[in-house]
């Protein structure tokens, strides 16, 4: 069987799921612990810029939320009993050694950002690794990264038929016919990812998670609906706001320029406006 066929198979077995009838849970605080067995846990460093984009020590600022950064790790269980082929696939992006040195490295969850909030449904998109793309290889999808081309299975077999519900903060999901690396952080009750995402560990809340969640909620996100003035004058409010959203765009784009990450330098709706990077993650 070729890997379109493959393909195929796996999708209809998706879309059979999809109508079989399917025990769902709920997933309140007080639950999850009797719903699935954390199989692995993985500890995840992360770093928040000032709202410059900076991160080195800098004594020319004031001591304000903005211009400070922020240091901490989530540690993650992942439920591989549950959604084992969910797991299986996070994993491959973790236990990969990540080497900058090396000429042709593998993509790594060590070298990736989050990028963009939702407000809607408070989901925290992570797990973009730069230059990592998606694209067409005889016929199926596969991953392009550096001068490699590399398989791009399906994240759900479709043979998965117990799912949890986005109830409540903490969860770890994935859209379900995505093939990319990204995955998503509740942030508070998200009943409309259910049938979408499927939710394959969770962030234990400790300090430093909580701190990191509450954090990235509260930094600004590039909108569509952005202050315009009007077209006899400007209020000062406006013209200040005007002000900060094009110093914002202006940094992002030098930004992308010095990394070489074409997609930094996209404007879409939901993307956060200071850097949120990941430094290093360890499988224990």
């Amino acid at each position: 069987m070729n890997n379109f066929e493959d393909r195929r198979s796996i999708l209809n077995s998706l879309m059979a799921g999809m109508l079989l009838p399917q025990t769902i849970f709920s997933a309140n605080a007080e639950e999850i612990n009797t719903l699935a067995t954390i199989t692995d846990r993985v500890l995840v460093d992360v770093r928040i810029s000032r709202q410059d984009g900076t991160f080195y020590v800098r004594d020319d600022l004031d001591d304000s939320p903005e211009n400070r950064v922020f240091y901490g790790q989530l540690q993650l269980g992942l439920f591989g009993e549950l959604a084992p082929q969910n797991v299986k696939q996070f994993l491959s992006y973790v236990d990969t050694n990540f080497n900058p040195l090396e000429d042709n490295p593998r993509p790594s969850y060590a070298r990736s950002t989050f990028v963009s909030f939702d407000e809607g449904t408070g989901l925290l998109l992570g797990g973009y690794i730069p230059s990592l793309q998606v694209t067409d290889f005889g016929g199926s999808a596969a991953l392009k990264y550096g001068g490699r081309i590399l398989p791009a299975p399906l994240w759900n077999d479709g043979t998965q038929t117990i799912q949890i519900r986005h109830t409540t903060k903490g969860l770890l999901t994935h859209r379900t016919l995505d093939v990319a690396p990204t995955f998503g952080i509740t942030t508070q009750s998200a009943p409309d990812l259910d049938g979408t995402h499927n939710v394959f560990g969770q962030v234990m809340l400790d300090d430093s998670s909580l701190a990191f969640l509450d954090i990235v909620k509260g930094i600004p996100t590039y909108s569509l609906q952005r202050p315009r003035g009007d077209s006899q004058t400007e209020r000062p409010l406006d013209t200040v706001a005007s002000a900060v959203f094009k110093s914002q765009r202006e940094l992002f784009r030098s930004a992308a320029k010095t990394f070489g990450d074409t997609r930094l330098n996209k404007i879409y709706p939901g993307k956060l406006l200071r850097r949120v990077e990941v430094t290093q993650v360890k499988h224990l």
